[in-house]
């Protein structure tokens, strides 16, 4: 990598720091953590997709399944939905190249994610994981 590109690639990893340092600050724990994960994943800003509408169905309820949770779980902190749902932007703010260099590139390769999970959700079932028992 050229010193102009390392500079940049470590500016987005101090960007990734921050906003995971903000998560952290919030103690999310793992029903908060899903639902966001499903939050982000369910986005009708998406290329390709076939019925947006589901998939904006499928996001309000994630978010109202987080609302309903965080107000449940957490009553004495009225801000924390809105607070949660605060870091969504900053996260998408981290480029999912980064985020593959940074995760994936050791197990991968030069392979981008978007094709390996193309190809594992048009094998199916056939799809074999490397850590699941051979039945």
């Amino acid at each position: 990598m050229s010193a102009d590109r390392v500079v940049a690639f470590m500016d987005h990893i101090r960007i990734f720091q921050e906003q995971v340092e903000k998560l952290k600050a919030l103690h999310v724990d793992s029903a908060e953590y899903s639902c966001l994960k499903a939050i982000v994943l369910f986005t009708s800003d998406a290329c390709g997709l076939s019925d947006v509408a589901h998939v904006e169905s499928l996001q309000e309820k994630s978010q109202c399944a987080l609302e309903e949770y965080v107000r449940s779980q957490y009553p004495n902190q009225p801000t924390r939905f809105g607070k949660l749902l605060l870091r969504l932007p900053s996260l998408r703010t981290v480029s999912s190249s980064v985020i593959e260099q940074l995760f994936f590139v050791r197990l991968v390769g030069k392979t981008p994610i978007e094709t390996l999970i193309r190809d594992m959700l048009l094998s199916g079932s056939s799809f074999n994981w490397p850590y699941m028992a051979i039945q």
